[in-house]
């Protein structure tokens, strides 16, 4: 059944979606798990240009390391952590919530570790097999929303299933073809229509997750004008 709504979600995707969204995803750090997590946490908030800025500072000012073990990220503690990100951003809170995102990193780090995690392999392989355990764990981090844990997970090139904002607009794309499909089915959906576009599904998911995002951007806008 699935396969049959690849056809009609890729012509709809087509129409909506922006030119160039192929390259617009970042390619993240699939082997380099502290990085991810640095990243990840703020990917969802500033733009593009201060999250590679952010990733360079930390190469540079940890050299020789492989930026692939969590635990050294809990052994800087959060004051270790702001310095290797620099002074623009390593002391920047989150958006509304008065905490440093360093804290946020350092927290997260600390709970991954404790629960086994802590390569960029280990985040992976544990989002596979046991998703929703790790996405609490996280989410239970003051300061780290759904935005930031799709961020860390799409920076580490962890499968995530689709947020419930965006498997209900692949669904609505769908019309009543969709109303039935669960966010296991919307997830193959997603992979098989990115192949059909010939993309990765983690680029595909990236895209949707924009789009959505700027719809509801676009729509609380009008609705407070």
């Amino acid at each position: 059944m699935v396969e049959d709504l690849v056809p009609e979600l890729r012509a709809a995707l087509g129409a909506v979606l922006p030119s160039g969204w192929r390259d617009a995803a970042p390619w993240g750090y699939p082997a380099q798990g502290e990085l991810a997590l640095i990243t990840g946490v703020y990917a969802s908030q500033i733009p593009p240009a201060s999250i590679a800025e952010i990733g360079d500072n930390v190469m540079r000012r940890r050299p020789g390391k492989l930026l692939d073990d969590l635990a050294e990220l809990v052994e800087l503690e959060p004051d270790g952590i702001s310095q290797i990100i620099g002074e623009r951003w390593g002391d920047s809170t989150v958006l509304g919530v008065p905490r440093r995102r360093a804290e946020v990193i350092h927290e997260s780090a600390r709970l991954l570790v404790g629960t086994g995690i802590r390569t960029a392999k280990d985040f992976q392989e544990a989002v596979r097999e046991r998703e929703p355990s790790v996405a609490n764990l996280l989410l239970a981090v003051r300061g780290l929303g759904p935005g930031t844990w799709e961020s860390i997970a799409f920076m580490v090139h962890a499968p995530l299933k689709p947020g419930p904002d965006v498997a209900a607009y692949v669904r609505s794309l769908l019309g009543p073809d969709g109303e039935d499909l669960e966010l296991d089915q919307v997830r193959e959906l997603i992979r098989l229509t990115a192949r059909k576009f010939a993309a990765e599904q983690r680029v595909l998911a990236f895209a949707l997750r924009q789009h959505v995002d700027e719809r509801a951007r676009m729509s609380g806008e009008l609705a407070g004008a």
